[in-house]
């Protein structure tokens, strides 16, 4: 016979030793949480693809808002306008997409080797600028793109091109598929530099070794031992980098509006200007589908082949450079020059661009610094002042710095947490589900991330208020988005904790709050600064994330400066994304100085 006394007492025993526990109190918060800003958004943005909405009426007769429907699905996919609003933009992402990718791939991986294999000079301060068209805003390599090869046949005043040459550049390379994969390319290939760099370090140079004492080629020591190893590395980067590129929308917006060319991310943000939500969210559907199907390729993929490529093991490890001889220079000039037009050169053409005073006329008599200290002149800029005098502008740094500051304060503590938990609770299903749950927003376009929380956040539900228009809302989906990098520095960093010292601190009285903060903080603040950085370049830099949530009252220097751009303000556009990308590389080395020197701290400390 069941005794039921004895197994509610079991249970209420389990309940309150969960209770008492303060790591399974926050296990369970924030599971609850990161549920309801993570998955229930998705969620209810497919079902408003799926159901009337008031704005349909307009639409059609059948009209009943709140009732299920495919009228959108088949609006989109099996209509007269599907052409235009779907396959069309579908195929020019695609296509877009793919190209970038492996342009990405092929400079990224190949400056991996130059770097990391190779025994090229100046490595130290080459490797900074090599990541800077990642850390600057993608608008502004679209900015200066634009400015060397703006075609006056779509409107407008002549580029640098036309005004050296004498000739206009053809409309191919100005707008459309091939400028659009050159821009995405130069801003993503960092990413994958970085992803196939890790790879290359990991190679024993004794396999490489072993093939030249046996009469092994150079290249073909590269082709059948170097490649193979790192395949899976270049898969990774590949996928990751093709999810991000589809799922970009200032650039492809600057770089193909102006010829009609449209990306699904353009198409959704298109639709939702002009009332067309339910539209927008089925495209925005679409290309989460897509990137969720990337990613899932990219883990099949390195799953099946990842026994094939240990080259680690438990024999002695060593990696030693490849001897260029005579090559060098020429291949340091090489890098260098390109590390140059890559990463230094779009800041000087946005620079220079801020100054003229009338767009496209490159002479020194056209310079002025009317954009940056003028005072109202209705001849000028339709009467706009100069950024130090223009409260909009003034308002939008304000609010771009606490926006980037809070973020990254809130993203990496959490982070931190989240990490603990999945660190120390390993064997617990809940805080891998927490994992899994904290890495999805990585997974989503962020544009359709945006669209997600404009349909969760335009009205009230129960006592969560409507949050569209608000700064709330914008520090709590980049929050939310930066998750995914501030929870894997915070893993690596409490992974290196060893749990006695927080066994000792708990017998000796210390509650869990107070061990978290005097010991995992301290210990993790590698992995904190690290979370720190990664958020505030990201938020700083972000636009496809917040266009569709920000009002006036909200606006930050990325959305005012899209806003310029559209309105053919050039020079101001230009100048805001220029200070953008000047905070965000001065706020990235404040916070790599601040993080070097705690670290100094705290090896005094132990030592």
């Amino acid at each position: 016979m069941i005794n039921f006394s004895s197994q509610k007492k079991w249970i209420d025993t389990m309940i309150r030793q969960f209770l008492l526990n303060p790591v399974n109190i926050a296990l369970a918060l924030l599971l609850l949480v990161l549920s309801y800003l993570v998955l229930w958004p998705f969620f209810q943005l497919v079902l408003e693809t799926l159901t009337w909405g008031e704005g349909d009426r307009r639409l059609s007769r059948d009209a009943v808002p709140g009732e299920f429907t495919w009228f959108h699905w088949l609006q989109a996919t099996a209509s007269p306008i599907s052409e235009k609003m779907l396959y069309s933009p579908l195929l020019n992402t695609l296509i877009t997409g793919m190209i970038s990718t492996v342009l990405a791939l092929l400079a990224g991986g190949t400056l991996a080797w130059c770097v990391v294999r190779s025994n090229m000079p100046g490595k130290g301060w080459l490797q900074p600028i090599l990541t800077l068209p990642y850390i600057i805003p993608s608008f502004a390599i679209a900015l200066a793109w634009e400015t060397v090869f703006r075609s006056p046949k779509v409107g407008g005043q002549p580029g640098l091109y036309e005004s050296i040459l004498g000739v206009a550049p053809p409309e191919w390379i100005s707008y459309g598929t091939i400028p659009i994969s050159i821009t995405l390319a130069i801003h993503y290939f960092p990413f994958a530099y970085l992803l196939v760099a890790g790879a290359l370090a990991t190679i024993d140079s004794q396999m490489e070794e072993s093939a030249l004492i046996s009469g092994a080629g150079k290249l073909t020591i590269l082709r059948r031992i170097t490649f193979p190893v790192v395949a899976p590395a270049f898969v990774a980067a590949f996928i990751l980098t093709f999810g991000k590129t589809i799922g970009q929308f200032a650039l492809p917006f600057l770089l193909g509006a102006p010829v009609q060319f449209h990306t699904v991310a353009t198409m959704v943000y298109a639709n939702l200007a002009l009332g067309l939500d339910s539209l927008a969210f089925v495209l925005a559907v679409i290309l989460i589908a897509i990137s969720l199907v990337s990613i899932w390729l990219s883990n099949r993929f390195i799953k099946k082949k990842s026994g094939r490529f240990e080259t680690i093991g438990g024999k002695g490890f060593r990696s030693r450079e490849v001897n260029l001889g005579s090559w060098r220079w020429p291949v340091f000039i090489t890098v260098a020059l390109f590390a140059f037009i890559v990463g230094i050169l779009p800041l000087i053409l946005l620079a220079v661009q801020s100054i003229m005073l009338i767009d496209g006329f490159f002479g020194l008599e056209n310079l002025t610094w009317h954009f940056w200290v003028g005072t109202s002149n209705p001849d000028i800029a339709f009467g706009e002042p100069g950024v130090l005098h223009n409260n909009n502008i003034i308002g939008a740094t304000w609010n771009t710095l606490k926006l980037a500051s809070l973020s990254a304060v809130i993203a990496s503590i959490i982070g931190l947490i989240i990490a603990y938990i999945v660190v120390r609770r390993s064997d617990n299903p809940l805080a891998n589900a927490l994992d899994q749950i904290a890495f999805i927003p990585f997974l989503f376009p962020t544009i359709a991330f945006g669209a997600m929380y404009l349909t969760l956040f335009a009205e009230p539900v129960g006592p969560i208020p409507a949050l569209y228009g608000t700064f709330t809302l914008l520090v709590l989906i980049s929050v939310v988005s930066r998750l995914p990098y501030s929870v894997k520095t915070g893993v690596t960093a409490v992974t290196q904790i060893g749990k006695e010292l927080e066994e000792a601190a708990e017998v000796a009285g210390a509650s869990w709050s107070m061990r978290f903060r005097r010991i995992v903080m301290p210990l993790a603040s590698s992995g904190l600064t690290s979370g720190m950085m990664v958020s505030f370049v990201g938020v700083m830099r972000e636009l496809s994330l917040i266009i569709l949530l920000i009002t006036p009252s909200t606006r930050v220097l990325m959305t005012a400066g899209f806003g310029y751009a559209e309105e053919g303000l050039t020079q101001l556009s230009n100048a805001l994304v220029l200070i953008v990308a000047i905070l965000t590389i001065l706020g990235e080395l404040i916070l790599w100085r601040i993080g070097k020197g705690r670290m100094a701290r705290l090896r005094e400390k132990l030592d």
